[in-house]
Parts: structure tokens; sequence; C-alpha cells
């Protein structure tokens, strides 16, 4: 999985950069501490839906194509979240103390090895 540095209210913070249908539909389900960015094949509500089964409670945050957060949740398990606007990126991390804003502007840049 390749690594990525996401960009945000003065911070960086590194994740796993997930795009393939199998990754996608993972997530961090299973896992007790990760982050991770999901990268989507379109902009849309219903395809940056996800689901908590099998999760911990997670930090979500939406992102349009224009890298404009659109929408956050404080996640529990076993719920379903569909977000309020259409979104190109999923960021989701079990740090619940993360500080992301909605209509925030947010980077990302590949890490090389």
């Amino acid at each position: 999985m390749e690594q990525v540095l996401i960009g945000f209210d003065g911070k960086k913070v590194k994740a796993e950069l997930l795009t393939s249908s199998l990754e996608l539909s993972k997530g961090l389900m299973f896992k007790r501490k990760g982050t991770v960015l999901m990268e989507l094949k379109r902009e849309s509500r219903f395809d940056a839906s996800i689901h908590t089964f099998f999760c911990k409670s997670l930090m979500v945050a939406w992102i349009d194509k224009n890298m404009k957060v659109v929408d956050i949740r404080k996640t529990t398990p076993f719920w379903f979240y569909l977000p309020k606007k259409p979104a190109k990126y999923v960021f989701e991390t079990t740090n619940l103390n993360t500080k992301i804003k909605i209509g925030e502007k947010i980077s990302i840049s590949k890490i090389y090895k």
C-alpha cells in the first residue's frame, strides 16, 4: 500500500492510500489503530458512504474533488454513514482527537521511498 501525507490544520498526518475495490470495502475494519485515505473512482455521496460494522469509533472526514472537507463525523460501531455532500476522498482515523473542520482545504502528497 502506498503512503501519503495529509495536510490540514497546520499539521501533516501519515496515512495509507486505499484505491482498489477490496481495500475500499475494508477501510479500517478489524483494525485497532490506523489512518487511511480512500480515493474513490468518482465523486459521489453513495460511493462515499461507509459502515462501521466490525470497527471501533472513528473520526471520518469526506473530501470533495477540490480538496475541501464537505462533512465530518465521529462514528460509533455498527452504523451506516452517508456524507451530506458528494466526496471523492474518505479520510478515516482511529485518533478521535483529530481536528478537521468542514470547509477546510486539505493537501495530499505522496511519500516516495
